[in-house]
């Protein structure tokens, strides 16, 4: 794909703009149900209310107008991670803090499931996509990992950087199995959504708090 967010012909009169703003929600919407098999310009056009026409005059394809998508689903999110902020860790309160910042971070990506199965199916087709959606994990990791190093003190690891890079790339690597193969592809024992995020957290704090 080389089609780029910059294709986008943004609206400037304010009718115009809600109705592109339906656009784009209908094909999140589209996304989210039915992956990108069913995201075409027809079927957006239909659940958006607005002529085919009027879609292709502001994208000029239907990869610019998914670039448009996950570009502002990606700001979205970058707007919801609040926890991963600097902040200052307590003595005594490592493993909460660790727990915390793991339990909210995959539960932010399980809450958008949807959008995101989407995108990571999509991506081994799409290198823009592809693309996106690395330098968007890599910015995740960079404050997730910061977060974490707020009590690197507390870690046992010899290197508490590659121990955070770590932490990052089991949560990661789990919580997109989960949401693009499922609950139950590597095992048959049910496993809800709440007790995967506590393992979770469990695994990665003793990973970084108790000796190897």
């Amino acid at each position: 794909m080389s089609a780029t967010g910059s294709e986008i012909r943004q609206p400037r009169q304010k009718r115009s703009q809600e109705a592109f703003a339906r656009v784009l929600k209908a094909g999140r919407e589209i996304l989210q149900e039915e992956g990108f098999s069913g995201f075409t310009v027809q079927a957006v056009s239909k659940r958006a209310g607005v002529s085919v026409g009027s879609i292709y005059l502001r994208a000029p394809s239907r990869e610019a107008l998914l670039l448009a998508i996950h570009a502002q689903e990606t700001e979205r999110m970058d707007k919801e991670e609040v926890w991963l902020a600097p902040t200052v860790v307590p003595p005594g309160e490592a493993r909460a803090h660790i727990e915390s910042v793991v339990t909210r971070t995959a539960q932010q990506m399980l809450a958008n499931s949807g959008i995101l199965r989407a995108f990571m199916r999509r991506g081994p087709e799409d290198p823009e996509v592809f693309e996106r959606g690395r330098a968007g994990s890599q910015r995740v990791a960079e404050r997730f990992e910061a977060a974490l190093l707020a009590c690197r003190d507390d870690f046992r690891h010899p290197d508490p950087e590659t121990a955070a890079d770590f932490a990052f790339r089991m949560l990661y690597s789990m919580t997109s199995r989960r949401i693009t193969h499922g609950s139950d592809f590597e095992s048959t024992r049910p496993l809800s959504d709440d007790a995967f995020l506590a393992e979770l957290a469990r695994a990665v704090a003793a990973y970084l708090l108790e000796p190897s």
